[in-house]
């Protein structure tokens, strides 16, 4: 990564797209370039949209994003999780281009490549902007570690599942693992 010798912004972020075809998100006005998912990667996040499609989406209860899809989460910090939930009390956020705010629930699905900015840089911007829940999918690994409860920019609760993960803040929202790692590509 280059360095950068000022904070960048979300049209700097937009011309910067317009000669590069990388992920790229802005933290706190610091680019990051986020590698191609892996087939693995791939696999649980399209096993992750059709289960909360049926379970969000297909009930009426908020809309189902994947990425990339930014998240504005203040005039330095654009985002672009795996996937994205916003429930109806937060249609508000919606716009045609973005989300402009903090969504219901944010999920990240790790690669080797990206643990250490998913587990924790990620992590702290989300409990920062008050994203209520954010998950952390780690398909090597067959958990689901769930993030709740953003106070003073930490979550205060963690919970790590291995059967059973459980959403901590939207009633009724709950998968079993062998479900969302199934058919998971592993080469």
């Amino acid at each position: 990564m280059a360095v950068q010798s000022r904070s960048l912004t979300y049209e700097d972020l937009d011309r910067l797209r317009e000669t590069r075809d990388e992920r790229l998100e802005l933290i706190e006005g610091e680019l990051f370039v986020t590698p191609a998912p892996s087939l693995g990667h791939q696999d649980v996040s399209a096993n992750s949209y059709s289960w909360l499609r049926r379970a969000i989406a297909d009930s009426g209860r908020g809309r189902v994003y994947y990425a990339p899809v930014d998240v504005r989460l203040a005039e330095r910090t654009i985002v672009q999780p795996d996937l994205v939930v916003v429930l109806s009390d937060r249609f508000e956020i919606l716009t045609p281009a973005r989300i402009e705010g903090a969504p219901s629930l944010v999920i990240e699905i790790v690669s080797p490549s990206t643990t250490a900015y998913d587990r924790v840089t990620k992590r702290g911007v989300y409990a920062k902007y008050g994203v209520p829940e954010y998950w952390l999918v780690d398909f090597e690994a067959w958990t689901v570690t769930v993030f709740s409860d953003p106070r003073d920019g930490r979550y205060q609760r963690e919970t790590v599942y291995d059967d059973t993960a459980v959403s901590a803040t939207i009633p009724g929202l709950f998968i079993d693992l062998a479900d969302l790692f199934a058919m998971v590509t592993g080469f």
